[in-house]
């Protein structure tokens, strides 16, 4: 066993203290470093500006579209943006694929992050349109700038809803072929129905 006395020299040893002293010192300017270090860094944090744009490139479809339908000799759909602060995110040409419809996409996103997409396909049949549309069902039609779109719904309910819930569908008879268009997305009823008040006046220059 230790001598008290042994120990409460040792208390009162002034080197003992000094060191320990040194000892609290060191602790305490590391923790007001470590303070200092993270108030800076909280400061350029609110300082530093913030991209007031979207950082995905905005993609020129109408370039797409044009070249799309020059090398498929189709009618291509480039319908106009909606409204400011709407752009295209994605166009696409899509041809010998799998199913055997050329199909063509452009994808669109608004400025609260609405999306609507559009799909033109060339020689659809109804197993490609069931395909496209798994889960949904027709609900009923409507009539949107002379055209009559069929509503297309799905039998879930999801929350949040996916970009294929709600999608409205119509065809043109060429004579030789029928042509299907299908527009769907997260985007409300109003912004919905003046994208298809839009595709359909282009449908009507594309297809007269």
């Amino acid at each position: 066993m230790t001598d008290p006395e042994v120990q409460l020299s040792k208390i009162q040893d002034p080197d003992a203290r000094a060191k320990a002293r040194r000892a609290k010192q060191t602790v305490n300017n590391l923790l007001y470093s470590l303070l200092a270090t993270a108030a800076v860094v909280a400061v350029m944090v609110l300082v530093t500006p913030r991209p007031t744009t979207n950082l995905v490139a905005a993609v020129d479809y109408k370039a797409a579209a044009k070249q799309a339908a020059s090398s498929s000799h189709y009618p291509v759909l480039a319908p106009p943006l909606l409204a400011k602060g709407w752009y295209s995110n994605s166009a696409r040409w899509n041809t010998k694929t799998a199913d055997g419809v050329d199909n063509w996409y452009v994808g669109f996103v608004g400025p609260k992050n609405q999306y609507l997409g559009l799909t033109q396909a060339y020689k659809a049949n109804p197993t490609w349109t069931v395909l496209q549309l798994q889960g949904d069902l027709v609900t009923g039609s409507t009539t949107i700038g002379g055209r009559t779109w069929g509503v297309w719904q799905s039998t879930t309910k999801n929350n949040p809803p996916k970009t294929r819930d709600y999608a409205l569908v119509t065809e043109v008879n060429t004579g030789t072929r029928t042509d299907e268009v299908i527009i769907y997305g997260t985007a409300s009823a109003k912004e919905f129905h003046q994208f298809a008040l839009a595709v359909s006046q282009q449908l009507k220059l594309l297809y007269p």
